[in-house]
């Protein structure tokens, strides 16, 4: 049976307000309280990934930054994969339709070309807030991701230009329909869930997981039992047809399924 739980947060275990539910964190607690495994795994930088951790009042193993980083419960890093310095320099100094914000993450620091208010709101931690700098002039010798946000035509724009470009280089994925997320060709989730279960000692067949977004492909695909988000986008309903669909986020999905399993088992 399934031992292990891994989630995404935006559009997943966050409800529309960005924030865990009282009912999914207790949920969380009850499936804990079996002795079974729960991971965060997000698009995410890591600062704001451990806020949420806080929040749950549980020392849990975080896969960030689409699985840039991953630390363990104790927030050591066990998996660490940045985006290669020379293509970072390359986008960073390349010319993209102005309304698009670029975006890069360090360990410490999430810079970007310009403000947006639409991310300020979307905010988990008022500590680690967006920087606006020329992005030419930063060091980029560790980038753990850049990612563009604006309408989705035009970062279909970008999606050819840097496939083009950099081809088997780099791993080009859609968190949201205006969020195009740039990493090192092999940093995935599927790839980070893989090094969390082998560091437990548990098989992918012994996990469930639960995403919205075409970023959580390689890790719903990589489990036992994937689970989809009634809100999930539609290129993932379609890249997924077997997968299982759960409520949607503001209904409190996540929690619903975990209840439903602990209820099957212990009935």
């Amino acid at each position: 049976m399934y031992k292990i739980a891994i989630s995404d947060l935006d559009g997943t275990l966050l409800g529309p307000d960005h924030k865990v539910s009282n009912k999914t964190k207790e949920s969380i607690q009850q499936w804990k309280d079996t002795g079974r495994k729960f991971v965060i795994a997000t698009g995410r930088h890591y600062i704001e990934a451990k806020k949420i951790q806080d929040e749950l009042g549980e020392s849990i193993s975080l896969i960030t930054s689409n699985g840039a980083r991953v630390h363990d419960q104790h927030g050591n890093i066990i998996l660490k994969q940045n985006l290669s310095t020379d293509i970072a320099i390359a986008i960073c100094e390349s010319s993209f339709d102005p309304s698009v914000q670029i975006n890069l993450f360090t360990d410490q620091k999430w810079f970007a070309n310009f403000s947006m208010q639409e991310l300020i709101g979307m905010s988990i931690d008022t500590d680690f807030y967006c920087q606006t700098t020329d992005l030419k002039v930063i060091d980029k010798s560790n980038t753990i991701k850049i990612f563009f946000w604006g309408d989705r035509e035009k970062l279909d724009v970008i999606y050819e230009t840097l496939d083009k470009r950099f081809a088997d280089r780099v791993n080009l994925t859609f968190s949201l329909d205006r969020c195009l997320e740039v990493m090192e060709a092999n940093t995935n989730k599927g790839a980070a869930v893989d090094a969390v279960l082998k560091r437990m000692g548990l098989t992918a067949q012994q996990a469930i997981a639960f995403g919205d977004g075409m970023n959580d492909v390689e890790m719903l695909r990589g489990v036992g039992k994937p689970i989809l988000m009634a809100n999930s986008q539609k290129d993932l309903l379609s890249a997924l047809p077997y997968a299982e669909i759960t409520q949607s986020s503001q209904e409190h999905g996540v929690a619903v399924k975990m209840d439903a399993i602990l209820n099957e088992v212990l009935s």
